[in-house]
């Protein structure tokens, strides 16, 4: 797949959240929680915040991320405003499995500008599996956001 990187400004965005530590997979079985809290009223795609990612084990730190206004509703979910922020961005269609590509495909942007990448990076679920029916993961929409050090 041909990346199309793009340096864009992030509008800051208020989400309901829960932090969550473990490997990234297992974050689908924690998620509905949070779309539970706000009753399912979200204002945008709902998205990973990796605080910390061990990049072998896939172990992290993370956030579970829904966009929203609502006030969420216990179960440990609490709301915050995420900044603004200037960003890498590429947009990944396809399975998770392949998603390294669009990781490799900023490595080598990053480097060839001289850009210098800090966390937390999102993943961002355009379009994925619902929470019903799996879908067609060659159809999956996920959009990576690599916040840039500015000077």
């Amino acid at each position: 797949m041909e990346y199309q990187i793009e340096i864009r400004d992030i509008e800051p965005i208020r989400v309901a959240y829960i932090r969550y530590n473990g490997i990234a997979t297992g974050s689908n079985k924690v998620f509905p929680n949070v779309f539970k809290s706000i009753r399912g009223k979200t204002n945008g795609a709902p998205f990973i915040s990796y605080i910390v990612m061990n990049q072998e084990t896939k172990m992290g730190e993370m956030e579970l991320c829904v966009p929203t206004a609502e006030v969420p509703s216990g179960n440990g979910i609490e709301v915050k405003e995420m900044p603004r922020i200037k960003a890498v961005c590429v947009t990944h269609i396809g399975p998770y499995e392949t998603i390294y590509n669009a990781y490799e495909a900023i490595n080598t942007y990053v480097t060839e500008h001289g850009l210098q990448l800090q966390l937390p990076f999102r993943e961002v679920f355009i379009k994925g599996p619902g929470m019903i029916l799996k879908g067609n993961p060659d159809r999956y929409i996920t959009q990576i956001i690599f916040p840039i050090k500015e000077d």
